[in-house]
């Protein structure tokens, strides 16, 4: 998706069920798959916001993270300032190391 499109009405309510689907599948696992959710929702959120997306869509999937227990901030203003190094999932704490 780039910056040129545009989601309709309908394609932001089927954004938003599914990562509400997304979430609720991997809050009834353990921890399996959740390092991988997460960077789809942090994607889904890069491109929501690089589209335009409402802020409505912006809280489903930035509520979703949070659930799955993700809490980087990835607004535009701080993206622009992420280093291109810095990955953009903390997966150490879900490998088990510090």
């Amino acid at each position: 998706m780039t910056a040129t499109h545009q989601l309709d009405h309908a394609g932001l309510i089927n954004l938003q069920r599914l990562v509400t689907v997304l979430i609720t599948t991997h809050l009834a696992r353990a921890t399996e798959g959740r390092v991988d959710t997460i960077t789809r929702l942090q994607h889904l959120e890069q491109a929501a916001w690089t589209t335009g997306a409402d802020r409505q869509t912006l809280q489903v999937i930035t509520s979703g993270r949070r659930l799955l227990g993700d809490a980087s901030d990835l607004t535009p203003e701080v993206l622009k300032r992420q280093s291109a190094r810095k990955p953009l999932a903390d997966r150490s704490r879900y490998l088990g190391r510090p």
